[in-house]
């Protein structure tokens, strides 16, 4: 996949459909599962941000006859400032849909042959997101320190960063060998994170289940 490429909704062609915001989600997602899982069987669509998820689901996921072959829905969302909100938006969207909504994240509900699952990102508590997840699966490598260094000289120089977990992933892949100017997705597919770190117990574990047998 080229490095503009997207993941696209069209025909459900596996029983098992991945449905994330945005493009660094998709890929970070792909990669977990091929690389990390060696699963290959789920589907992958991004639906362009966290304003476009619940239009989705209703418009696009709510006709029965586009499900005819699903059976394992997983969603995920980030927490932004409030992970319990995040969650709930999502699934009042199921729920408009007629679709089954868990009642807790990481949770599955289940209706005829459809089950259902939420994954908010970092860890269905506390803000944050994906970012903020990648972050906590290097938390003890050495060049975290010198990231944590560089942001707090950038602040005391007067500079108001506005998205510090984006910052601070930027910063790690500036300083992380050849990897300066990918997107954390595209790191996700250069092998950067680690796959067994217990900081992706939760979404290593969501994305085995969405995955099946």
């Amino acid at each position: 996949m080229s490095r503009k490429g997207r993941f696209q909704f069209k025909d459900v062609a596996s029983d098992a459909l991945l449905l994330v915001e945005g493009i660094d989600d998709a890929w970070f997602c792909n990669a977990f599962l091929r690389k990390g899982l060696q699963q290959t069987a789920v589907q992958i669509a991004e639906v362009g941000g966290t304003p476009k998820l619940r239009r989705f689901i209703i418009n696009t996921l709510k006709p029965a006859e586009n499900l005819p072959a699903l059976r394992r829905l997983g969603i995920v969302t980030d927490a932004d400032t409030n992970a319990m909100a995040a969650f709930q938006r999502v699934r009042d969207a199921l729920a408009a849909a007629g679709l089954p909504a868990p009642r807790q994240v990481w949770d599955t509900a289940q209706s005829g042959n459809l089950t259902v699952s939420i994954a908010v990102l970092p860890d269905g508590n506390a803000p944050g997101d994906l970012e903020g997840l990648c972050l906590r699966s290097i938390a003890d490598a050495p060049l975290t320190a010198c990231v944590d260094e560089y942001i707090a000289c950038a602040k005391a120089a007067g500079r108001e960063i506005a998205e510090l977990n984006k910052a601070k992933i930027h910063a790690y892949l500036a300083a992380a060998g050849n990897q300066a100017g990918l997107r954390l997705g595209e790191a996700a597919e250069a092998g950067v994170w680690d796959w067994q770190s217990p900081a992706f117990e939760q979404i290593r574990q969501f994305l085995l289940d969405l995955a099946g047998p």
